[in-house]
């Protein structure tokens, strides 16, 4: 399940600020100027409170600020879903803060626009990239496809019909590289194992993702990736109504407790990205440019659900993680979102 995160961190309640601003474009000093504190600014494209994305990503900047007396965050903008919101919302906030978020994949534009504006203040653009950056920018991405690699060498280990499947709404390059990873680390335990990939055309219909599940454990699949947010609900029904039931595996977090066949987790904790980024942003030791967070950073990492996973399905997911951080296994085609031209970090 990619939604619905369990947060530890309880983010703090802070108003909506999105006020019509003028449109400054004379490169401010940002919210810091005499009072010895870094501000920090927030706008998503989605909600701040509905267990998601944003409200993990405002965890992580809250547990950055909660080390570092110097930082505060100033206002959140959240829903702001049209480009015109969003430029408004990111000037507002970067004529008053030091340190801006942009935090959503539709933001990259908006962002593009804005910070050549305000060439003092540091924006951090989240799960999106650009063509080209001015200084002051640095997005933060993941490389989801290297956790899908680990995930899929342990379904094929665990598997008996040694038939995969990956179930996600949209085919968007996020999803795909988690089956064209599944499908590699699949080949690294068996080169027999078949995957096979399904879209809903829906993250959250239950029904839907229900049907696709039940389909491909028809035809002898017996372990499923959920790429999907409330509708990996259906995949949980259709694995436990199976007779044998389906093993399942979620992304992003993880959610034993919602089914017993559940194995583990691709995690890809957007707290410690955030958390990472904005106190190296504080101490001005964030690049420019682009980030990409993988295994090798903790950001990303296979996680078991309590009792389940062999000793040697353990074992191999050690192994393939250690593999791809020592550059021992290399992403095939697909597996990794396409690289931009310029300069790219990889953590």
């Amino acid at each position: 399940m990619r939604n619905k995160i369990v947060l530890a961190v309880v983010v703090a309640a802070i108003p909506v600020v999105l006020t019509a601003c003028g449109g400054s474009s004379s490169g401010n000093a940002g919210g810091s100027a005499g009072s010895g504190k870094k501000t920090i600014g927030f706008l998503a494209q989605a909600p701040r409170n509905d267990g998601g994305f944003t409200q993990f990503s405002l965890a992580g900047v809250n547990a950055a600020i909660a080390k570092n007396a110097d930082l505060r965050l100033s206002s959140v903008v959240d829903n702001a879903g049209n480009s015109q919101e969003q430029i408004q919302g990111l000037e507002s906030l970067a004529a008053k803060n030091d340190i801006v978020i942009a935090d959503g994949a539709s933001l990259n534009k908006p962002v593009a626009v804005v910070a050549p504006k305000y060439p003092k203040v540091r924006f951090i653009l989240v799960a999106s990239d650009l063509d080209k950056y001015a200084g002051n920018v640095t997005s933060v991405t993941t490389a989801v496809g290297h956790n899908a690699i680990v995930a899929g060498a342990v379904a094929s280990m665990h598997s008996h019909s040694k038939k995969l499947g990956m179930i996600a709404g949209l085919q968007v390059p996020a999803s795909t590289a988690w089956y064209h990873g599944m499908v590699q680390g699949a080949r690294i335990d068996n080169p027999a194992t078949k995957v096979v990939q399904t879209y809903t055309g829906d993250y959250n219909d239950v029904g839907k993702a229900k049907q696709a599940a039940e389909a491909m454990m028809a035809n002898g699949v017996d372990q499923i990736l959920s790429d999907l947010d409330s509708g990996s609900e259906g995949v949980y029904q259709a694995a436990d109504a199976g007779k044998p039931a389906a093993s399942v595996y979620d992304v992003f977090a993880t959610h034993c407790d919602s089914s017993p066949n559940i194995i583990g987790s691709g995690v890809v904790s957007w707290a410690d990205i955030l958390q990472s980024a904005v106190t190296d942003a504080a101490t001005d030791k964030l690049p420019s440019g682009a980030i990409s967070y993988g295994l090798a950073s903790g950001a990303l990492r296979f996680e078991f659900c309590p009792g389940k996973g062999s000793a040697a399905e353990k074992a191999l997911a050690q192994k393939v993680t250690k593999q791809i951080v020592d550059g021992g296994i290399t992403a095939d085609k697909g597996v990794l979102l396409p690289k931009p031209s310029y300069k790219f970090e990889q953590r």
